[in-house]
């Protein structure tokens, strides 16, 4: 059976994939098409360090002299197009953005790459827009020392990249939220979650079997709360479109031999091998009713154990159940 997240997930998000028109030169993009309906299971605070700096829409392009983790330490400054140095405000600007953040309950967010604020794993570094380097923007660099889930914009760029992200990110807030005071604690919640690290890492999945059948029989906090720390950044790790197709085959296979022998009604779901080439937009779409499947018949979605469904709907899942019984 999945495990459920019931509650509206409150994310972060740069405000110009929010479709804000804060961008320097007033432009915008709306990057959450590829939700579809999933947009309304999540509660959204979109932020513009560069906003809240003051620097006002439109303004003149800002660019960093060293990566964001620098301009933090001093080593380096922020710019704009006619040399006036902005540190000061973008620094400010970004601390607000994060106050905001922790206001509104949020512990994951999505943002602009290659932004010299907001990007996380790509920042723009020197005048010219296609000069980014390995490393954060000054908002960046904050968001990775508040241990939350990152998400990059490209994230969104098609159906079965979000539901990648998607099923990561509700799997790392379910972990994150256990109560782990025992090792058995720990080994029930490693058992739900490892089917997403076996498809994304498995020589990791495989060494923390290993660490979890090697604890003592009343280890201490410190050492169960290393191992959850270290099952979270497992799940930052994307998977592939072939490791999602074949783990996606293998539960439908395992839910049409218990169609057959339970009665489980797979709505005329057919899934094809992963070696049978199918557009994202179809593997996402036969993703989204295996779910449905499995959740309607408490079956365990292997390469998704952790998803998200409204209070009401389980209610009424869980009420339809009982009148059968």
């Amino acid at each position: 059976m999945a495990e459920l997240i019931t509650r509206r997930v409150p994310i972060g998000i740069s405000a110009c994939v929010y479709n804000c028109p804060v961008r320097y030169n007033g432009k915008s993009f709306d990057a959450l098409g590829s939700m579809g309906r999933e947009r309304s299971d999540f509660t959204f605070t979109p932020v513009c360090p560069e906003c809240m700096a003051g620097l006002g829409v439109p303004r003149n392009p800002i660019h960093l002299t060293g990566i964001g983790q620098e301009v933090l330490a001093g080593d380096a400054r922020v710019k704009d197009r006619r040399g006036r140095v902005v540190t000061e405000e973008i620094i400010a600007g970004s601390q607000v953005c994060i106050e905001t953040l922790e206001r509104a309950g949020v512990r994951a967010m999505i943002v602009k790459e290659a932004s010299p604020t907001c990007g996380v794993y790509k920042a723009r570094v020197g005048k010219k827009r296609q000069e980014t380097s390995e490393g954060s923007g000054v908002f960046g660099a904050m968001l990775l020392d508040t241990g939350w889930f990152l998400i990059p914009d490209k994230a969104l760029a098609n159906p079965l990249l979000w539901w990648d992200w998607r099923r990561r990110l509700h799997a790392w807030l379910w972990l994150g939220d256990r109560d782990i005071t025992r090792a058995s604690d720990l080994y029930s919640a490693w058992h739900v979650i490892k089917f997403i690290v076996q498809e994304t890492n498995r020589p990791f999945a495989d060494q923390m079997g290993r660490k979890l059948a090697a604890l003592p029989k009343h280890p201490s906090s410190e050492a169960l709360e290393a191992l959850r720390a270290d099952m979270l950044d497992a799940l930052h790790t994307p998977s592939t479109r072939s490791r999602i197709a074949g783990w996606m085959l293998k539960t439908y296979k395992h839910h049409k031999k218990r169609g057959t022998l339970d009665g489980v009604d797979l709505h005329d779901l057919k899934v094809d091998s992963p070696e049978f080439r199918v557009n994202v937009m179809s593997l996402a779409e036969e993703l989204t009713k295996l779910e449905r499947v499995s959740f309607e018949n408490d079956l365990l979605f292997g390469s998704s154990p952790v998803i998200y469904r409204e209070g009401r709907r389980v209610k009424v899942r869980d009420e339809q159940r009982d009148s059968q019984e």
